[in-house]
Formats: C-alpha cells, structure tokens, sequence
C-alpha cells in the first residue's frame, strides 16, 4: 500500500491525507505507514522463522536489502541481530519463570 493508496481509501486527496496526519499524528502518512511496515517487521521477525526476503514482501517493503537498510535506521540493528537477541531474551526470561 501506497500513500496514494490510502488517499483512495481514505477517500481523500494524498494533499489532504498529508495534511491531516500532520495535524493528527504530527508525522508524514509515509512515515506512519513505514513505522507499521518496521512494527510488522519485527512481529514476524519474533513469531516466525520467515526469511528476511518472504517478511519483506509481506510487510510491503520491496527487498531484502530495503527491509534491512530500512530496519536499521529505524532500531539500528538488523534483522537478523534482533531475531537472535530476542529468543535469547525470550530463552532467558523462560529459564527463570521455573526458578
């Protein structure tokens, strides 16, 4: 989805859905619209053993390579150093749930 897109949905010109979204949010619809592709970027990343390249497809993001560049200026991290630091966490915080 596009913010042209979302215009259509919204029913609105992409102008108007600019302008609402900074007087609403104060951010741009592309960057709330990145900021949800990020969010389920690192839902999938959590919840599914899905290759960086499948995620990035069905987060929206064209590639591999732009999933990671994106994904680094937004947690400055890659998805792969997240993936693996959150199931260590999650490893961890299930080892002392018995203690």
């Amino acid at each position: 989805m596009s913010v042209a897109d979302m215009a259509v949905r919204a029913r609105v010109s992409p102008r108007t859905l600019t302008r609402r979204f900074d007087e609403q949010l104060g951010i741009s619809p592309g960057r709330w619209l990145l900021d949800r592709r990020i969010a389920a970027t690192r839902t999938l990343l959590e919840e599914t053993d899905l290759p960086v390249e499948t995620i990035a497809h069905r987060v929206g993001l064209s590639s591999a390579v732009n999933l990671r560049r994106r994904f680094h200026e937004a947690l400055r991290t890659t998805p792969a150093a997240y993936r693996r630091a959150f199931r260590a966490e999650r490893a961890g915080a299930g080892a002392g749930a018995g203690s």
